[in-house]
């Protein structure tokens, strides 16, 4: 399960978009909604997407230049008190060419696998009001 907590599982299970942000080279940020697929059993994000005849999406141009990424998962419980919460999540990224087509309706072979080193949440453990603390893995530098 790696760094997500039961709760945080559960709650990615039952989520079908997220938003994942790239930086590339000139370090300028690029956020895209996206479908994805928690791998429990490995404890990985993996996000396919739509093949659009070829063409290489920004995204992953960004993603061969600076193989880092953040993705979020966020919603609202109630409304219109407006309860919110959500998981924000950040790692590594690997590309895979093939297999993607297994991830969604009309996926195309590429997609990504997002390894987290870095989870937090709110609301899903906790009120979605009160601090918490970002679990990181140890080896890792933010």
């Amino acid at each position: 399960m790696g760094l997500f907590t039961e709760k945080e599982q559960q709650y990615l299970e039952q989520q079908a978009l997220g938003r994942l942000a790239t930086a590339g080279k000139a370090s300028l940020p690029h956020v895209i909604p996206t479908g994805f697929h928690l791998d429990a059993e490995r404890g990985v994000i993996k996000i396919g997407g739509h093949a659009y005849r070829g063409q290489e999406r920004l995204y992953l141009r960004h993603l061969r230049a600076n193989p880092k990424a953040a993705f979020v998962v966020d919603d609202l419980v109630t409304e219109p008190t407006w309860t919110p919460r959500g998981i924000t999540i950040k790692g590594e990224v690997r590309i895979h060419e093939s297999g993607g087509e297994t991830l969604g309706p009309g996926f195309g072979p590429r997609w990504i696998e997002l390894i987290p080193n870095w989870v937090n949440s709110w609301g899903i453990d906790a009120d979605p009001f009160t601090p918490t603390a970002p679990r990181k893995r140890t080896s890792d530098e933010q």
